[in-house]
């Protein structure tokens, strides 16, 4: 896997342009912004609005996109667990980061609600309503990605939780895995959505990354609160 790292990205300053490309596409006119429409009177809100899946902006969601993607090839399968409604998909779409969107993306959700709404979105979408812990099949991708699926606390014991997936993902990977953790609340939360959310500490889950695989890259440079990491093959 560092090899592939070595071939894609020779110099720092090679890494650095890429992400700069990626983060000014981010922040161009194409991005979405969250609606101000009432969701009744907005026909596109369930296909658009980040709140949907769960951020705060458009914006918001696609900084962690570039983040997870920074390593990633495009002649490379992706799994993208916990896709929602494949915003993933359509954002890599839209910046030709998929040589063969047909095959080489597959995205899978516990909510079938979303992943109709991704069904719509997208044609010939590769979707399937199954949780990651719950996923029996032998199919293996080069990358498994998770964004956002850590942060909503749902589950009795979030730690956890997150420990099983994490190694599923590993399961499933060829080359790596990627997936980001939130730090820190967002400003001026209200109380009622923090409670919503699970915050985790960076530095005891680096700690426990490396005990356990190894070949860890923790990137936390793109945006306050959040973090990603990866873990190579």
């Amino acid at each position: 896997m560092f090899t592939q790292i070595k071939k894609l990205f020779t110099t720092k300053n090679e890494v650095m342009e890429i992400d700069q490309e990626l983060n000014t596409s981010i922040l161009s006119d194409n991005t979405l912004e969250p609606s101000a429409t009432p969701i009744e009177n907005n026909t596109d809100y369930l296909f658009t609005a980040p709140e949907i899946a769960g951020w705060l902006s458009t914006q918001e969601q696609e900084i962690l996109f570039g983040a997870l993607l920074l390593f990633y090839n495009k002649t490379q399968s992706i799994l993208d667990v916990g896709c929602a409604r494949c915003d993933l998909y359509g954002y890599m779409k839209r910046l030709n980061l998929l040589t063969d969107t047909g095959s080489l993306y597959k995205g899978i959700d516990y909510n079938q609600n979303l992943l109709n709404i991704a069904s719509q979105k997208f044609e010939n979408i590769n979707v399937e309503c199954v949780d990651i812990l719950n996923d029996k099949s032998d199919a293996k991708f080069d990358w498994v990605i998770a964004s956002g699926l850590f942060n909503v606390n749902n589950q009795s014991d979030m730690s956890s939780y997150t420990i099983q997936c994490i190694d599923q993902m590993y399961n499933k990977a060829n080359v790596a895995v990627a997936f980001n953790l939130l730090t820190d609340y967002p400003e001026d939360l209200a109380q009622s959505d923090i409670e919503t959310l699970y915050k985790h500490d960076a530095a005891k889950w680096l700690s426990y990354l490396i005990d356990t695989y190894t070949k860890v890259i923790c990137r936390a440079d793109y945006m306050a609160g959040d973090v990603t990491f990866f873990i190579l093959k």
